[in-house]
């Protein structure tokens, strides 16, 4: 492994971990590192997600995104590219600049990086081939399956991603929607409306878990989101995830929000009172920072902060919670 291939990454993850390895992050960041490497061969300097949860043993799961702007300026790439995805990689910058590019996320708190999921950030792109995606890899059937889960969607809900996740039982297709604000607002006062727009889409809800987890996000203020998996058959799988969206902003500021009175500190002690979080959320405020280095002749902005605290209900059973952080680098 080159040490020049990972130093950015292994940088990023140093920052963002030094006061919180042992209670968050678990003892699998050699694989992180090396998934970091074959995410991003022949690629600029990407985005990572740091995906931790909130209970159970500390451990972490790596996404590496490219964004639309990198992929298009630096294609043609070799096929090996983004842990073999050239082909996928230039198919893409084939397309128009619609979108906000792909990545791919690694199992890295299994100790499994042989078969990443792929995702396609299109981010209510008007303009998206859904079937070529499918085709570069691998997936051409899921393209029906895809549509039809997108033509039966409330109006409220738009597409931000969707992909394939191969090493997952029955490799379903992931697909992630946004709410739009009056849709949120209307599920904070009606739960029987969130209700209502789940079975449209195809989602079966059965007791009140999932319109209570629905509730609690939308009377947040922050970003609503919903994670659907859908099986070969076209079915919805049981697991649906409701995430509540932070703004992305600097450490200090985001910070706040983890403040006892802060709007994701309520949302932590609603996991705590559900019993799918400890109190090692506390540790996030540990993994924030934003700060200036010289990279050569010129200045870069390294930060991580919390973008999504995720929520998952299975069968009417709250199934657990995690914590996304967002760590880069930009030009200043």
């Amino acid at each position: 492994m080159s040490d020049d291939a990972t130093k950015p990454y292994q940088t990023l993850y140093d920052l963002a971990s030094k006061d919180a390895e042992r209670d968050l992050f678990g003892t699998n960041a050699w694989l992180a590192q090396e998934a970091f490497r074959r995410a991003t061969e022949g690629m600029p300097m990407s985005t990572v997600w740091f995906e931790v949860p909130l209970s159970g043993p500390p451990r972490f799961d790596l996404h590496v995104a490219h964004g639309n702007a990198d992929i298009h300026e630096h294609a043609p790439f070799s096929p090996d590219a983004m842990d073999g995805h050239g082909e996928l990689l230039n198919w893409y910058a084939s397309q128009p600049r619609e979108g906000d590019g792909l990545a791919l996320a690694y199992d890295v708190g299994d100790g499994r990086i042989e078969a990443p999921a792929v995702h396609a950030n299109v981010n209510a792109a008007k303009v998206f081939d859904a079937e070529g995606f499918f085709v570069h890899v691998g997936r051409p059937e899921a393209a029906e399956l895809y549509r039809d889960f997108a033509r039966r969607l409330p109006e409220s809900w738009h597409i931000w991603y969707f992909g394939v996740h191969p090493g997952r039982p029955g490799a379903p297709i992931r697909v992630d929607c946004f709410v739009d604000k009056s849709a949120k607002r209307a599920y904070a006062t009606e739960p029987a409306r969130f209700e209502e727009d789940l079975q449209q889409a195809g989602f079966a809800v059965e007791g009140s878990t999932a319109r209570c987890v629905g509730a609690e996000v939308a009377m947040s203020p922050f970003g609503m989101e919903l994670q659907f998996d859908i099986l070969p058959d076209g079915a919805l799988g049981q697991t649906m995830g409701v995430s509540a969206q932070f703004p992305l902003s600097a450490a200090n500021t985001a910070r706040l929000l983890w403040e006892p009175t802060g709007g994701a500190a309520r949302l932590m002690e609603f996991s705590v009172r559900s019993h799918v979080a400890d109190t090692r959320w506390r540790c996030i405020r540990d993994t924030m920072f934003s700060t200036a280095v010289q990279n050569g002749s010129t200045l870069q902005a390294l930060y991580c902060v919390p973008v999504f605290a995720k929520f998952r209900v299975r069968a009417d059973r709250f199934l657990d919670a995690k914590v996304y952080l967002q760590a880069g680098a930009a030009g200043l």
